[in-house]
């Protein structure tokens, strides 16, 4: 680790900042705790998506893949076989490892650019999407319900929006926290190293397979987690929502404007877009459907323009630039 990274985690900003959050289900109605709970989700998953398409600069576009494996695979062994829950979100969770680890052998073996990478990982999410919808087990085209939300922890039950609210402050905590830890690690070192020039990378003794194939899995157990509990929320999952690859291009834009790369940049952005659109697409969806994503469209083109390293650490840049005399 770098010998900022403990003294930054007993800095009380960071505490303060996750308190002040932890007491916003009783000053916010539910409607507005609805969206920062889904600003909250957004954040944890563009962070996670960072580990690989920031951090190391491997843009993947099957996360989607993850989400749906983590959403509908637990469900359905929930609903259709009475597995519970947290089994399920386990057994979720390793096969979206062991989907992250084939991705990231393939992308070894054959040695592909990033457009090739981008496009193969697309054509499995879009290939999930498809399977996912035929298969009667997952829910088919027409979804899962779950069974309704009676507070029962045991049971993966968590008492409602307020109860959901904190397990997902708490997962975008902890998914910031390890993009921190990474970004001050070996790993991060060697991560950065593949993203600026693989083949500089191998000649100087950094193992590829081993580096990308421990960043996609790392991410794809974070996705897929954060897919379970998200389909909790819901309590309906909709494979059209969860295993869509639009889900993973808003992940990116998210990841993209707050600063890709940086520990906090994702979740930066995302919470300056999901609140948005989500209220955007409450007050305007039935007259304008699809309006948040030209709003998207809009902040990404500023913000490549104005902050090409996005929000994030462009003004981390500006507010700790040294005053000239």
């Amino acid at each position: 680790m770098r010998p900022d990274f403990w003294p930054a985690l007993r800095s009380p900003i960071p505490w303060i900042v996750l308190a002040f959050a932890a007491i916003m289900p009783f000053l916010l109605p539910n409607y507005y705790l609805h969206v920062l709970t889904i600003t909250l989700v957004y954040a944890a998953l563009a962070s996670s998506w960072n580990i690989v398409g920031g951090i190391a600069g491997q843009i993947s576009l099957a996360h989607s893949l993850f989400v749906g494996a983590g959403a509908m695979l637990a469900s359905a062994l929930l609903v259709k076989l009475g597995i519970n829950m947290w089994l399920g979100m386990i057994i979720a969770a390793a096969f979206s490892a062991a989907m992250g680890a084939a991705v990231s052998f393939i992308d070894y073996r054959f040695r592909l650019g990033h457009l090739s990478f981008a496009l193969i990982t697309m054509a499995f999410a879009e290939m999930a999407e498809i399977y996912v919808t035929n298969t009667e087990f997952l829910g088919g085209a027409s979804g899962l319900f779950l069974p309704k939300d009676m507070g029962n922890l045991l049971a993966f039950q968590f008492g409602g929006i307020k109860g959901i609210y904190w397990i997902m402050l708490g997962m975008a905590a902890l998914c910031v926290l390890v993009n921190f830890a990474i970004l001050s690690s070996p790993l991060g070192y060697n991560l950065r190293s593949i993203r600026d020039n693989e083949n500089a990378a191998q000649a100087i003794g950094v193992g590829l397979l081993r580096n990308k194939t421990l960043a996609m899995t790392i991410s794809a157990v974070l996705t897929s987690i954060i897919g379970t509990i998200y389909a909790r929320y819901l309590a309906f999952v909709d494979p059209y929502l969860l295993v869509s690859p639009v889900l993973t291009i808003e992940i990116v834009l998210f990841a993209t404007v707050g600063g890709l790369g940086s520990a906090l940049g994702p979740a930066v952005g995302a919470f300056l877009l999901a609140p948005l659109g989500e209220i955007l697409r409450g007050q305007l969806g039935g007259l304008l459907p699809g309006f948040h994503y030209f709003v998207y469209g809009l902040v990404v083109v500023g913000v490549i323009l104005l902050m090409p390293a996005g929000v994030w650490p462009s003004l981390r840049e500006r507010f700790s630039r040294k005053p000239t005399a």
